[in-house]
């Protein structure tokens, strides 16, 4: 018990680093999932620098911010990625299921949750693009 515990602290002090307000860069943790539980791998400043560490054959669930808006109205955002890889058998992706109750509770502050298994799917244009659609107005670039 005493390692799971343990686990859950390194977990948590790498979402409150993704939820830092000192952090002014798109801060990301990764957590992968191991047979039946959740492990920390890595965090880390660049958005790009987390797509590098999700590979066809892994499973995890990644915290990231994003940065919305210009310097005049700049809005931080925050999405949960839960990826499974396009190589990841059915057996497995069964097993995510279960850990995906405890990720929800983890990482309950989210704008928008992204199942993905491809990375173009996580591309950042894209992402900025779905959390304009579920985040209403967008004071972005477009205004005269």
């Amino acid at each position: 018990e005493m390692s799971a515990d343990h686990e859950l602290k390194k977990i948590k002090d790498a979402r409150d680093y993704v939820r830092d307000i000192a952090n002014d860069t798109q801060v990301w943790a990764l957590v992968e999932v191991c047979k039946d539980k959740l492990k920390f791998s890595k965090k880390g400043q660049d958005y790009e620098e987390l797509l590098g560490n999700l590979g066809p054959e892994d499973m995890a669930f990644a915290y990231a911010k994003i940065v919305m808006g210009d310097e005049v109205s700049r809005r931080e955002k925050f999405i949960l990625i839960s990826w499974v890889g396009s190589q990841v058998s059915a057996v497995k992706r069964a097993r995510m299921m279960v850990s995906r109750c405890e990720v929800d509770q983890l990482f309950d502050q989210r704008a928008k949750v992204v199942e993905a298994s491809e990375l173009s799917e996580l591309a950042l244009s894209v992402i900025k693009q779905s959390l304009v659609k579920t985040g209403g107005a967008d004071y972005g670039s477009s205004t005269s």
